[in-house]
This record gives structure tokens, C-alpha cells and sequence, in this order.
């Protein structure tokens, strides 16, 4: 009799921890269809947070785990597994989270970049799978982009690819946090839109509430909808001119309100293409999960070199 191989999958965020389970082929293959078990809860903080993090885990025991792998929120050495910096859960810095949590749940454990590893699993499993390779954007509070290819994302010579919310689209533009003005991440990060929703409506607001007030008919809020796509739109036009993917895939939160952000800003794109190829333009379909499916991915990988896994 066959005995299943199961991989574990722990996307650790800035507030949530979110955790797949899942059954691999025989081959070694996956499918998202593969999940056995995923649950969510708050990422530890405070005194011994591995320990506690390994604790929250203690129902994966259930299954035979052959390994597993973590995302990493910050700045991580792949190769040797360390992370560099992280802002937001600043335990983390110089930590060897693979190495330390696998000790306390008694399998490997690989540690991985929480932006690439979500990239890979929906070029692999979600909207890119049979494409050669793909471009996946996640436009949340930043903008983030991985071109995935042989089945891994381009890290870059200095582990810092992909940063495309930092392209400026008006030197003459807002502020950015990066200290450059007018980057995509000001017309399309989630803390930018609420913050110039917030602006026009004199009360606190989100980038849901701008979204809201859009699908109403809002025509302020459809003003700064209509810049935001049109931004989008010429980072998208300089990503296939640059790289040619097989397809573009755009995610993450902001991305939800599709007919309001993906569909407008497909549209600008074949309207202003003129050279560029038209490859087709695609909605994300892990959500919230991918990062979790990259990590899976990533513990049927021994090393960064190999792109035999999943």
C-alpha cells in the first residue's frame, strides 16, 4: 500500500498565519484540489514566538509530514535560509526560521520569500498554470511583481526583482514611502487610495470604501479608480515590452474589485499596445492562500536550484 505524502504549507503574515495541508501524487505532483486540512490564526508575537508558532501547528502531527515550508515577511537570504530583515515582525531579523521550526515540528522545514512564494503558486497552480510562464502583480497596501519561469520566480542578482511599485509614473507626484514621488504605489497601494478617499470625504476611510463608493456611480471615486488603472496599465505595457510573458496575473487585495481594476485595466492595455504582444490578462484564483500553496511548493523543494518540485 501506498503511503501518502503530505507537505505542509505556513504563510506567516504581519498579523495572520495561514497554513496548508496537502497530498501529493505519486509523482510528486500537486493540485489545489490536493488540501487535506488549512486553518488560520494569529501570527505569535511576544516571548518565544517559534515555540508558539510550532505550537499553533501541533494539529498537522495528525499526518505524516515529509516537510514543510514558511514564508518569510521581509528582506531573506534563500540560500542559507536567514532572514535579513523583516519590518514587520522584527523578531524574525537574523532568525533561521526553516531550521528552528522544523527542530520543534520534527520535519524539514524551508523558509521562503512570502512575495515570490505566492507568485510561483499562481503561475503554477492558480491562473498561469499551462502557460510557459507568467507575470503575477499583488496589489495590496504595495505593489509587488515576480516573473515566474521554469517553474521558479527571478530573484534577481541582489534578491530584490519584482519591485514594480516603485517605478515612477510622475516625478512631479505624490510622495511615495520609498522617498521618490509619483510610483505606481501611489495611484494603486491600498494605504494610498484610502488615504486620498479619506482626503475628498473628510472622515476616515479604506480602499473598500473608495470601491464602494465607485460601484455607486461615485464620479470622484471613479476619477481616482480610472488614474489607478490607467497606472496600472503602463506598468503593465513596460512589463511586456521587457519580458514578454506568456500571460500577466494580477492579485492580491485590491485586485478583488475586478470589474472596477482588472477588467478597466486590460482594456487600456490592448487600446494602447502598439508593438507589444497581447497576452492575455487574468484574475488570480488562489487569494488568500497563495502564499500558503507557494510554501507548500516550496517544501517539496530541497534547494532554491531545484525546479523539479510540485
Amino acid at each position: 500500500m501506498t503511503i501518502p505524502s503530505y507537505r505542509v504549507g505556513i504563510d506567516l503574515g504581519a498579523t495572520s498565519t495561514k497554513v496548508v495541508v496537502a497530498v501529493s501524487g505519486d509523482d510528486g505532483t500537486l493540485a489545489v484540489d490536493a488540501v487535506v486540512d488549512r486553518f488560520t490564526f494569529p501570527t505569535p508575537r511576544g516571548s518565544d514566538p517559534v515555540d508558539r508558532l510550532a505550537s499553533h501547528l501541533a494539529r498537522v502531527a495528525r499526518r505524516p509530514i515529509g516537510a514543510g515550508g514558511v514564508t518569510v515577511p521581509g528582506i531573506l537570504d534563500e540560500d542559507s535560509g536567514r532572514v535579513l530583515r523583516s519590518v514587520n515582525l522584527p523578531w524574525l531579523d537574523g532568525a533561521d526560521l526553516g531550521s528552528a521550526l522544523g527542530r520543534r515540528l520534527g520535519f524539514p522545514v524551508r523558509a521562503v520569500h512570502d512575495g515570490r512564494a505566492a507568485a510561483e503558486a499562481e503561475a503554477l497552480l492558480g491562473a498561469g498554470r499551462g502557460f510557459a510562464d507568467a507575470f503575477v502583480l499583488a496589489l495590496g497596501t504595495g505593489i509587488a511583481g515576480a516573473h515566474v519561469e521554469g517553474r521558479r520566480a527571478r530573484r534577481g542578482a541582489h534578491a530584490a526583482a519584482g519591485e514594480v511599485g516603485h517605478i515612477s509614473q510622475d516625478p512631479d507626484g505624490r510622495l511615495c514611502g520609498c522617498g521618490q514621488h509619483g510610483c505606481l504605489e501611489t495611484f494603486i497601494g491600498g494605504t494610498h487610495l484610502a488615504s486620498r478617499w479619506s482626503s475628498h470625504t473628510g472622515r476616515p476611510a479604506t480602499a473598500r470604501d473608495l470601491f464602494e463608493a465607485g460601484h455607486a456611480g461615485d464620479p470622484a471615486a471613479l476619477t481616482m479608480i480610472d488614474e489607478a488603472t490607467t497606472a496600472l496599465a503602463r506598468c503593465v505595457l513596460g512589463v511586456i515590452a521587457t519580458l514578454d510573458p506568456s500571460a500577466i496575473i494580477i492579485g492580491g487585495g485590491i485586485s478583488g474589485a475586478r470589474d472596477l481594476i482588472v477588467t478597466p485595466t486590460a482594456r487600456k492595455v490592448y487600446e494602447a499596445a502598439t508593438f507589444h504582444a497581447r497576452p492575455p490578462i487574468l484574475s488570480a484564483e488562489l487569494g488568500r492562500w497563495a502564499g500558503a500553496w507557494g510554501a507548500v511548493l516550496a517544501a517539496g523543494c530541497p534547494s532554491p536550484e531545484e525546479i523539479t518540485c510540485g
